[in-house]
């Protein structure tokens, strides 16, 4: 088992409590899609997953381990996180950014080695950008950029990969392209945890759904069972509607609220 939370409570100092009882278990190439409205604490809980903050109480163990007893090195040797949005500073290659990936395998004081080269150029044909390895970070398209995050993660060779909001800033192809590439790595065994504001998301990846409602309290369960019509309207506060769609062999998440003008 790579995660096993347990009771992992959150609260701000002098503030409310953002998280009230989080739970949930994730194994080795399991698929855990977090939704919740704006403001609910997702970005929040995605922290303490990814110990950027710690939680107020409660338990977080990877691999059986409590991640409050981990080395930051031990950590990265589990997760490898990729943020929502990131600024570039330096202009690095992208080839030397993505083998940033290998800090935690080389150590502080080493050089990189030909192997965590190959390693690195490995991701970069993995995502398909390997024509990018060669020219500066910061020279390179925000579409781009997300993969490039997401390379870098891969080359770190963890067990679990945690996706904040991987889609947010893409359009609609690098979306879709974003989405299969998560469920391509489900099926060579990583965890990933990804947060996303679209229900759709969940209904195509499948596998686990977390839903932080506005009370604080993380509900999880398996997709199909807990994204229900009922479920998206309270959560939303919008009158949505799950619709089947044969051709495509998929359900999708659609909004009553809107009218096509297209064909009027």
């Amino acid at each position: 088992m790579i995660y096993d939370v347990r009771g992992l409570r959150f609260a701000y100092p002098g503030g409310r409590t953002v998280i009230k009882d989080a739970s949930f278990t994730l194994d080795k190439g399991e698929v855990l899609t977090i939704l919740g409205p704006n403001g609910a604490g997702k970005s929040t809980l995605f922290n303490c997953l990814a110990n950027i903050r710690s939680p107020s109480s409660g338990t977080i163990l990877l691999n059986g381990k409590p991640m409050a007893e981990m080395s930051v090195r031990e950590i990265a040797g589990v997760i490898g996180y990729v943020q929502q949005s990131h600024i570039p500073v330096f202009d690095y290659t992208v080839l030397y950014f993505v083998m940033m990936g290998r800090a935690a395998k080389i150590g502080v004081f080493s050089k990189p080695k030909e192997e965590d080269r190959r390693i690195a150029m490995q991701s970069l044909e993995t995502l398909h950008i390997a024509h990018l390895a060669e020219k500066p970070y910061t020279e390179i398209s925000g579409g781009e950029r997300q993969l490039v995050l997401i390379a870098r993660a891969l080359t770190q060779q963890p067990q679990a990969i945690l996706l904040d909001e991987p889609t947010s800033h893409l359009d609609f192809g690098r979306s879709t392209y974003i989405l299969e590439l998560v469920q391509n790595m489900s099926a060579s065994g990583y965890s990933i945890i990804m947060t996303t504001h679209d229900p759709n998301h969940a209904i195509l990846l499948g596998g686990k759904a977390a839903i932080l409602d506005r009370d604080g309290v993380l509900h999880v369960g398996y997709t199909r069972e807990l994204v229900t019509e009922e479920c998206l309207r309270d959560l939303y506060r919008s009158e949505l509607h799950l619709i089947d769609v044969p051709q495509l062999h998929r359900t999708a998440c659609l909004s009553a609220g809107l009218r096509c003008h297209c064909h009027t």
